[in-house]
């Protein structure tokens, strides 16, 4: 009793304080020491409780202690994130519970660089050049961001900070091996000099995906699997091959050249065993990009900066319909960014700048099946190109020392012609320095994807190769109004910080596939509350946990998705998990011994493809990591990890339900000198 109640005493004394807040009004810099700093809400440096947006950072230590080799696994961390498998090598990552196996409505950044890609305008998550390892930091927008970030970012952000050119000096070797075929090899070296550093990663990564499914899941009888497709997927195997460099080069005090480039190759095995129009066959990526940016320090810490990059991607696929099909895609980004932050006074920050980005996608496919079945042509190709221009502006005004306005817009001209003004503003009042409370209000849109205006409804395999005409004619941008308050505490005395979020948002103009084409007139609404608690046990132990509680609905049950025929179904209320939780905690025993477990829980949800075929059970599963240090002298040192996930055996269900989830382990050893 007497703890609880100076408990509470503690509390209100934090919140409540507020002569003490005078008292001791030091420096901004004092203020906010506690809250992790960020960048990607407004282009703005900024602590965590000045930001517009609410937010998650999922640091190099957590990223460790997840004991996770896949990057989508590491967003499980983030409240409110959904993280399925459609395949073994094919990640869905989204915002507000389940999408279609695209997900196209999340941003993804690395390094600045947008990397979902036409036609279907989608992360190919399996083809990233980028190991986990190669991570320095993620920082994820929960909620619209287009006015700092545009299009695609009507869910949130991703943005992925790889690490610093000069993080590796010297060389490092790890290798991996562990149940499902897992095999992972990775070899980096780097160097620190006085003006350039420089990193370098070659990595291979193969394993099997998930078993062969050889009883119904999901408490389904033999013959409701077999109508269901359930039994098919003896076709999961995913093996990348990739190579990244990073330099920087600061020849002199006010001047920094970021250089990067990489190169992946993917084959992951697609379609399935029952499938006549796409049976197992490999699909093969090679992906490439290349980046370089300048950043020249100016007066009162102004600073310009610009970035160009160029992405490239193929795919091509092989397989047999009747007789030997084939599908080619060469998909392509150029995009050329300025940016100026400007100090107007000692109260207000100004970030502006545009953009120009180019998106070029080439198909061709051949397929005799489509001659002999439907009397189509057996050949078909297109070449299609999209420019867009962005023009964006953030303002930071600190109205007094608790009051702080964050406003901005993004003007964008996309491809189809359409020209979209999304706004933000949001205010940040601080009861103390360690509690703050955030209101604000956004507008967003999302451009139509390619193969949605280009739409081919004869598409036999994997790829998506666009109709050289416009087959769903009208269509224009999805729009989305987001509302939220928030609060942060940082509860100093008990080594604890609370972020809290109620938000409600509304997707109006939704695309979603017609009776014969896709259309505008989708409509859905979500409404909840998130929260991160993390707390600090001394300098060896740190335990994080996060939760979302979240409705939705829409008029799915509304909507004609065939001639004569309507959806019976409120498919977002059903896809969107009620519940969701996670909980990692990590303890260091000694300077070469260290211990991390996590717990996942997703309530049981109805996955958004293929309606009751692919019901998600409730997921409840526990990961372990138990890694030691040595030291083998003569300058070489190592550690050896052990990572068993879902120890209890726990098995749950995926985003299709072929995809089983069971225990499974693996160990990696890591050599450095």
């Amino acid at each position: 009793m007497l703890h609880t109640r100076n408990l509470l005493t503690t509390l209100f004394s934090c919140l409540f304080s507020q002569a003490l807040y005078a008292e001791n009004s030091a420096s901004e810099t004092d203020y906010f020491q506690d809250f992790p700093v960020v960048l990607s809400a407004s282009r703005l440096s900024q602590p965590l409780s000045e930001a517009p947006n609410a937010m998650s950072v999922i640091d190099r230590k957590m990223i460790t202690a997840s004991g996770f080799r896949s990057i989508p696994d590491l967003f499980k961390l983030v409240p409110g994130m959904y993280v399925s498998y459609y395949k073994g090598g094919q990640a869905i990552v989204s915002y507000h519970g389940s999408s279609d196996q695209y997900a196209r409505r999340m941003q993804v950044l690395i390094d600045g660089r947008s990397v979902y890609m036409a036609p279907a305008s989608t992360v190919d998550w399996a083809n990233l050049p980028i190991t986990i390892d190669d991570i320095e930091r993620i920082e994820v927008i929960r909620g619209p961001a287009a006015a700092s970030h545009g299009a695609n970012s009507t869910q949130g952000v991703i943005s992925i900070t790889t690490r610093d050119a000069g993080a590796i000096h010297g060389r490092q070797l790890s290798l991996t091996r562990g149940a499902k075929g897992i095999n992972d090899v990775a070899a980096r070296f780097g160097h620190h000099g006085e003006q350039l550093d420089y990193r370098m990663t070659v990595a291979y990564s193969a394993d099997n995906g998930y078993d062969n499914l050889t009883a119904p899941p999901n408490s389904l009888t033999l013959a409701q699997a077999t109508a269901g497709g359930l039994l098919n997927n003896s076709n999961d195997s995913n093996q990348a091959r990739m190579l990244n460099y990073r330099a920087d080069y600061h020849p002199n005090g006010i001047d920094r050249f970021d250089i990067q480039f990489g190169f992946n190759r993917d084959v992951q095995t697609a379609g399935w065993t029952d499938s006549f129009g796409n049976p197992n066959h490999d699909l093969i990526s090679n992906s490439n990009y290349a980046q370089l940016g300048w950043i020249r320090a100016l007066d009162n810490s102004d600073e310009f900066s610009a970035r160009y990059y160029h992405m490239g991607q193929q795919q091509s696929e092989l397989f047999t319909v009747l007789t030997p099909a084939t599908n080619t895609t060469q998909t392509s980004r150029d995009e050329i960014e300025l940016q100026h932050t400007v100090h107007l006074t000692e109260s207000n920050r100004l970030v502006y700048g545009g953009a120009w980005r180019r998106d070029q996608v080439a198909g061709q496919g051949y397929s005799p099946a489509l001659f002999f079945i439907y009397g189509a042509s057996p050949t078909y190709s297109s070449s299609l190109s999209t420019n867009e221009y962005r023009l964006f502006a953030h303002d930071e005004w600190r109205i007094n020392q608790q009051l702080l306005l964050n406003t901005g817009a993004m003007l964008e001209r996309d491809g189809l012609g359409h020209e979209n003004l999304s706004p933000r503003v949001a205010v940040n009042y601080h009861l103390t320095p360690q509690h703050t409370l955030r209101m604000g209000a956004s507008v967003a849109y999302r451009t139509p994807a390619l193969a949605e205006l280009h739409y081919r409804q004869l598409n036999p395999g994997v790829l998506l190769v666009p109709s050289q005409t416009i087959t769903s004619p009208g269509l224009v941008p999805e729009k989305v109004l987001s509302r939220e308050i928030g609060y942060l505490g940082e509860f100093s005395a008990l080594a604890t910080s609370l972020d809290l979020r109620v938000f409600s948002d509304q997707l109006g103009q939704g695309v979603y596939v017609g009776a014969t084409k896709f259309e505008n007139g989708y409509t859905a609404a979500y409404q909840g509350i998130e929260a991160t608690i993390k707390h600090s046990m001394g300098d060896n132990s740190d335990l994080t946990a996060n939760f979302a509680h979240e409705l939705a609905h829409s008029n799915a049950a509304a909507l004609t998705i065939g001639p004569g025929l309507l959806s019976t179904t409120d498919v977002q209320a059903t896809s969107t998990p009620r519940n969701s939780a996670s909980l990692l905690y990590s303890r260091r025993f000694s300077h070469d011994v260290s211990f991390s477990t996590a717990y996942y829980y997703q309530d049981a949800l109805q996955a958004y493809m293929r309606n009751t075929v692919d019901h998600q059970s409730m997921q409840r599963r526990t990961d372990i990591r138990l890694a030691k240090v040595f030291n083998q002298g003569n300058g070489v040192k190592g550690e050896v990890a052990l990572v068993l996930q879902n120890v209890f055996d726990m098995k749950y269900s995926e985003y299709v339900a072929n995809n089983v989830f069971n225990r499974r382990s693996y160990v990696t050893l890591t050599l450095n000198w």
